[in-house]
């Protein structure tokens, strides 16, 4: 994961994290979060140094208790592999008969 976006919230403000395609990593940098997630049975409290990982279309309320800082990890792009030739083999191509 590599683009990351980081917000500081004031003493009980809130904050709605719209639903992304792709799953992503909310991280506290200091101090305390309360999050409700979208589809979630349960809140979650998070400290500095916690994560939790929201699932791809999760949105999220995240309120600082008293105040906080996080990251919101995303993931990098996924690089297509490229096929090559087992080491040792020699690739040839044969023109039809």
């Amino acid at each position: 994961m590599n683009d990351r976006f980081t917000t500081r919230l004031a003493p009980g403000q809130a904050l709605t994290l719209a639903a992304a395609r792709a799953p992503r990593r909310l991280v506290v940098t200091a101090g305390r979060l309360w999050l409700t997630v979208s589809g979630a049975s349960a809140d979650h409290w998070l400290c500095a140094g916690e994560g939790l990982t929201l699932a791809a279309r999760q949105e999220v309320v995240v309120e600082a208790w008293p105040e906080a800082s996080f990251q919101l990890l995303q993931p990098a792009a996924q690089q297509q592999a490229v096929a090559k030739p087992a080491r040792g083999w020699r690739m040839n191509l044969l023109a039809p008969a």
